[in-house]
């Protein structure tokens, strides 16, 4: 059995454990990372078990934003098959995509919303990264995040989502 779990991703010199849009909604991060930043740095990422986060992912990444003052993101994994990726910047608003995408949809069958209306191809899910990542002050590689998000095959999802952290500059 794999990851079942989300990723949040911000940037703040505050312990993200420590953000009160984080510490509403979850009791625990289980791994915490700090990744290489330059001159825009402080970015962090959380892991933390379960569908919490998930639930409410696209008030927890604008609040996060607001809280920090920086664009955020979640991934949520679904069993290391699939990752539903949501972020938030002020100018460019929320946004969905995935990675992953047969699996994806494998795990959405269920639901009742139009799937390439819920999560877009992969060409536009890296040009609205790629503008995420320039109001985040990074340089994102949009060739590279074509090839992210257009990736089917993966032993763990979660690796995906941090290639597509590396793409993105963060």
């Amino acid at each position: 059995m794999g990851f079942w779990g989300s990723f949040v991703v911000c940037r703040s010199e505050a312990p993200l454990d420590g953000l009160s849009a984080v510490i509403e909604r979850h009791d625990g991060m289980q791994e915490h990372w700090r990744r290489a930043g330059g001159r825009a740095g402080g970015w962090q990422v959380g892991q933390y078990s379960g569908p919490d986060l998930a639930d409410d992912a696209s008030a927890l990444v604008a609040e996060l934003a607001g809280e920090t003052g920086a664009p955020a993101l979640t991934g949520f994994v679904l069993d290391s098959d699939a990752v539903h990726v949501e972020g938030f910047s002020v100018a460019g608003g929320h946004w969905k995509a995935c990675l992953v995408r047969e699996a994806t949809e494998a795990y959405c069958e269920d639901d009742d919303e139009d799937f390439d209306a819920e999560f877009p191809s992969a060409e536009a899910a890296a040009h609205t990264a790629a503008a995420w990542a320039s109001e985040a002050g990074r340089t994102p590689d949009l060739p590279g995040l074509v090839e992210v998000f257009a990736q089917e095959d993966s032993d763990l999802a979660e690796e995906l989502l941090f290639r597509l952290l590396d793409e993105l500059g963060v």
